[in-house]
């Protein structure tokens, strides 16, 4: 199961997580150290919002109602911000279990990242969302090659000519951030 999770960490970089707006629509989210050391941590507040996304998308939609017409956390929100958690969940609850499922998997994998990580994240979906289609998917291909890759061939990949025949410098850098982000092949 591990396995599994681990490979599809990567997936849940490149697909948008379906409910996070919902962390977005909570107060401003202020990272940093809540103590010392050099690692910045999530703060309570951010832990919190992602805590009742996780929990939305694990319970039932009726019990979902339940939560948001008595949480008073959500119930504080904007009725705009409300409704656009709403709409959201509805869309997430219209999906097959297992898609569900897989969603609600990338969301705790994504929620494992640093927050350094998770912006660098965010910065690569977004630059992957600029390629057409058609190179969306030869990256696809080559980032799948890359991830089932041992760590030390990896950069060997990255740096060989075949990619560089087959990608562009842009390209390849986005494929290189996102390897980048993917945990060592002995944690899969």
């Amino acid at each position: 199961m591990l396995i599994r999770s681990r490979a599809v960490l990567l997936a849940a970089l490149l697909i948008p997580v379906l409910l996070m707006p919902v962390v977005s629509a909570q107060q401003p989210l202020r990272r940093g150290p809540l103590g010392p050391g050099p690692k910045a941590v999530l703060r309570p507040r951010a832990v919190a919002a992602r805590e009742m996304i996780l929990h939305l998308m694990s319970v039932s939609p009726a019990e979902q109602r339940n939560f948001m017409e008595r949480n008073p956390r959500f119930l504080r929100l904007p009725p705009r911000q409300q409704e656009n958690i709403r709409q959201r969940l509805a869309a997430y609850n219209s999906l097959a279990p297992a898609r569900r499922d897989a969603l609600r998997e990338r969301f705790e994998l994504f929620g494992q990242l640093t927050p350094e990580q998770q912006d660098r994240a965010r910065e690569l979906y977004h630059q992957w969302n600029q390629f057409p289609p058609a190179r969306r998917q030869q990256l696809r291909q080559g980032f799948r090659e890359l991830r089932e890759a041992p760590p030390e061939e990896r950069q060997r990949r990255l740096e060989g000519e075949e990619f560089r025949n087959r990608y562009t410098e842009n390209e390849r850098q986005v494929l290189h951030g996102l390897v980048d982000l993917l945990p060592d092949r002995e944690e899969f």
